[in-house]
């Protein structure tokens, strides 16, 4: 079929693209894998590291930051030796384990699916820039995606052991990057949902123990942050400091500079700059201004935007198709969430980066509507 050689193709052509970024920034732009985030990673990997090699010193490991990534830069990067190039192509390996999960989470509805699906997280352009640097975009993306993969297999056949793996990863997703924290509530919701009225009791004893396995699993690291001066608090990090009360939605009209936002009454301030926010958050294509090269940047405004274009259309074609569906829900769930607490949190600060735990959800509902629009099914 000729669609779905096109789409092999895409992939192909996504995958090279991934090695082309990937083998000029190691020979062109090798400072463009280590930005001002990278610093504060690499100084927590070497606490992990001095934890490793002398325990009873305790774990000195910044308050600022969730562990997930900086233990597995201290494992990677540290243990085994693995040089920052080649953490960086790690990290592009689990986006193509990434879109292979999307794969299989889409071949019941036909392989065309499942490789568009495929192609849209390969080609994500955010995706792909913030993979190649030492940051946590592309561990974060992965344990989304396998959460996501859990999750649906449990809405399948209502078995516990998925809905406990579920819970694990989307744990271990948190640890990596804080912004699904309370993500937890409103999937224990929907699943509530999902079991109805008539078995209610049923869908509210597991929702207990979908939020049991997560929120246990993130008290270790609250306890060990409450017992290690000199923050002592319950909590999974201290990073709202910096986003939520410096640069996050509330408050934000009091702290506004532009001249003629601040002349709007503070009602429709919120609303403005809240659709302001959505649409950075949820069009802007992505920047690769970090290589340093007029050629890649031109390159990916093109691509970025025409990327965007394609994912959008599918998106808007399986909102019409697939609402009543409740795999279509707990999708929509999931971005509307992501949306809502990216917009809260980091107010004008939004940007294409802080869509890419997004990515794998957008292409799945993407694709489905892309089917809808082609094969009329």
């Amino acid at each position: 079929m000729r669609s779905t050689r096109f789409i092999v193709g895409l992939i192909a052509a996504a995958i090279l693209t991934k090695l082309c970024v990937f083998l000029y920034i190691i020979g062109q732009a090798p400072q463009a894998v280590v930005c001002i985030d990278s610093h504060g990673y690499l100084r927590d990997a070497q606490a992990w590291m001095n934890f490793f090699h002398a325990p009873s010193a305790g774990l000195w490991h910044s308050f600022y930051r969730t562990p997930g990534y900086t233990f597995f830069l201290a494992v990677f990067h540290g243990l085994a030796g693995i040089p920052l190039a080649g953490i960086v192509l790690l990290q592009l390996a689990l986006n193509i384990l990434s879109a292979i999960i999307v794969y299989k989470m889409l071949a019941g509805l036909g392989p065309w699916t499942g490789l568009l699906g495929a192609a849209i997280v390969l080609l994500d352009l955010p995706t792909t820039v913030y993979s190649t640097m030492i940051l946590t975009e592309s561990l974060h993306l992965f344990f989304i995606t396998l959460f996501l993969f859990s999750f649906i297999k449990y809405m399948d056949n209502r078995k516990l052991k998925w809905l406990a793996v579920a819970g694990l990863f989307l744990g271990t997703s948190i640890y990596v990057r804080p912004a699904g924290y309370y993500l937890g509530f409103a999937v224990a919701g929907f699943i509530v949902y999902l079991w109805g009225m008539g078995k209610a009791r049923t869908g509210i004893r597991h929702a207990l123990l979908f939020l049991f396995i997560i929120y246990a699993f993130l008290a270790v690291w609250e306890y060990h942050n409450m017992k290690t001066p000199p923050y002592r608090e319950f909590a999974l990090c201290n990073i709202d400091n910096a986003t939520v009360k410096l640069h996050g939605l509330f408050g934000s009209y009091g702290r506004e500079k532009n001249p003629h936002l601040k002349q709007l009454p503070p009602a429709a301030y919120y609303v403005v700059s809240t659709l302001r926010h959505f649409f950075s958050l949820m069009t802007t294509p992505g920047d690769m201004k970090y290589l340093g090269s007029k050629a890649w940047r031109l390159f990916g405004a093109v691509f970025g935007y025409l990327l965007v274009i394609v994912w959008w259309i599918g998106l808007a074609a399986g909102i019409f198709k697939d609402k009543k569906d409740d795999v279509y829900k707990f999708l929509a769930l999931v971005i509307l969430y992501f949306v809502c607490v990216t917009i809260v949190a980091i107010g004008w600060g939004v940007g294409a980066r802080f869509r890419v735990p997004m990515v794998t959800a957008l292409a799945i509902l993407s694709a489905r509507g892309w089917r809808t629009l082609i094969f009329r099914a």
